[in-house]
């Protein structure tokens, strides 16, 4: 199982999780808005000691009815109120027992988004 990093939320930027893969990648979750608002969410992974994005794994246009569709599906059966419950959380939540980034791109596939 990954190494689930800290969540940072910035009023500005949105919020962001970096994941360390099993297989020695890093990735890099963000939701651009944060919290429960729709916008952005998308994974891609890190080069250069995590400093620098490389290749998008995934991203999902939360106003859209996809991607309402999507997020119900991600965070069905959340505790109200906990991490696991914000976009976020809930996409965070889906990938971090991935192994790489392929199996990121697989189970994220798998969602429709």
């Amino acid at each position: 199982m990954g190494k689930v990093g800290r969540f940072v939320t910035d009023p500005k930027a949105g919020a962001f999780c970096q994941i360390a893969l099993d297989s020695g990648e890093k990735i890099l979750v963000s939701h651009d808005k944060g919290g429960f608002k729709g916008g952005r969410l998308s994974i891609a992974t890190l080069k250069w000691l995590g400093l620098a994005s490389g290749e998008k794994l995934f991203e999902l246009d939360l106003d859209t009815p996809k991607g309402k569709a999507i997020l119900g599906r991600l965070t069905v059966g959340a505790p109200d109120g906990s991490a696991r419950a914000t976009p976020l959380g809930a996409l965070v939540e889906h990938v971090k027992d991935c192994r790489s980034a392929d199996d990121v791109r697989a189970r994220c596939s798998a969602l429709g988004g």
